[in-house]
């Protein structure tokens, strides 16, 4: 079966990652696979397998990346189109039209509450026309597939339409799961009993990022907590950020560090991972901390953390914005202030409960959903 993945990258962002992760997952497994994208994120790029095709469509603008992406499909002729995120989404789209008479299986992939992304958005002539026709990609497409179950209802009730073309299947995060936990070692000094937290994601409203450091404020100064912050990625507000980090005078207790593409294998040696998000699809970086063996918390935004939290069965769910009940929640997991090794040892081995949920965001049994899905989708046309 040949397969092609539309992405506007292969680095950076949650989405980028999992399409890498399934085009490398597919490939492994005999699947004919190609990766068509048009940005290039120099140093922030995930690796791909050897057997991934790479297609770059070099075209400067939607309508030449439109008209190449149809020749693409015409000489290619995949069985299956998989796109992910609205813009390749709404590209895939209309190159596939073009495309006709040739017919294959087109499927979207929505990775975000598209209603709270959109709501969010200003409401200029350019964003009612990029949430028109990605409503028109989406309901013209035989299959949906959403990484959560709030963000397929989201999708029906925003687009108005059936649910029975929407199917939800998690990230693809780990390999495999561990059973242990390297321990974060403490001397007994006061700066090694510091409470080391991080947070991941791109430095936006939407990541929210703010409440993070109001949070930290709050939890040293007024509830004394010793604890500090590392918060991974990049974007638009980090001269904001960095600004808001030094009028409260907490340069030494949170930092902004770049995009690292291999975060995941850090997560472990922290303590504790915020995150504050006020709208998801499905936060990549929060399964992975989950997975870490790390204390979480969260806010309970829509969507995906109150799925991937199991509704606060294996962290912490605190409402949008607020910093009190992030720093409180802190408090209540550090009743000392401070991080005690005897307190926490029992966090650093996977438990049955918690390795029974995660199997379902592993690659083998996200790839083999797809597969099915793919397959039965494609036999019934």
């Amino acid at each position: 079966m040949k397969v092609a993945f539309i992405c506007s990258s292969f680095g950076g962002g949650g989405a980028e990652k999992v399409a890498v992760k399934l085009s490398n997952a597919f490939a492994s497994t005999g699947y004919d696979v190609s990766y068509i994208y048009w940005h290039v994120k120099q140093g922030r790029e995930y690796k791909f397998d050897a057997n991934v095709k790479l297609n770059r469509l070099a075209a400067g603008n939607s309508l030449l990346r439109i008209w190449s992406l149809k020749q693409f499909i015409k000489k290619e002729r995949p069985d299956v189109i998989l796109s992910f995120t609205d813009i390749p989404n709404i590209i895939t789209y209309v190159a596939y039209a073009l495309a006709w008479p040739y017919k294959c299986l087109r499927v979207p992939n929505v990775r975000i509450d598209v209603s709270e992304k959109y709501r969010n958005l200003r409401k200029t002539p350019l964003i009612r026309l990029l949430s028109y026709l990605h409503g028109l990609s989406c309901r013209t497409a035989p299959l949906i597939l959403v990484n959560s179950k709030d963000s397929g209802a989201s999708l029906c009730n925003y687009y108005h339409f059936s649910e029975d073309k929407v199917h939800c299947i998690y990230n693809p995060v780990f390999e495999e799961l561990p059973h242990t936990f390297p321990c974060v070692k403490s001397t007994g000094s006061v700066e090694e009993n510091r409470i080391k937290a991080i947070n991941i994601g791109r430095l936006t409203k939407a990541k929210d990022q703010h409440m993070l450091i109001r949070a930290i404020d709050h939890a040293v100064n007024d509830l004394e907590i010793d604890i500090e912050l590392d918060i991974y990625g990049e974007g638009d507000l980090y001269d904001e950020l960095q600004k808001e980090i030094v009028r409260r005078d907490l340069t030494d207790r949170i930092h902004l560090k770049s995009f690292d593409p291999d975060i995941e294998k850090k997560i472990k040696y922290y303590h504790l991972f915020l995150f504050a998000s006020r709208w998801e699809g499905l936060p990549n970086a929060l399964i992975e901390a989950l997975g870490s063996g790390v204390d979480v918390i969260s806010t309970n935004c829509p969507s995906g953390p109150r799925e991937i939290l199991d509704d606060g069965r294996f962290g912490s769910l605190v409402d949008i914005g607020s910093y009190q009940q992030m720093a409180e929640a802190i408090a209540h997991l550090y009743p000392e202030g401070r991080y005690v090794l005897s307190n926490h040892a029992s966090v650093r081995v996977m438990s049955d409960e918690l390795k029974n949920h995660l199997e379902k965001f592993t690659i083998p049994f996200v790839t083999s959903q797809y597969a099915q899905l793919v397959s039965r989708k494609i036999n019934e046309q």
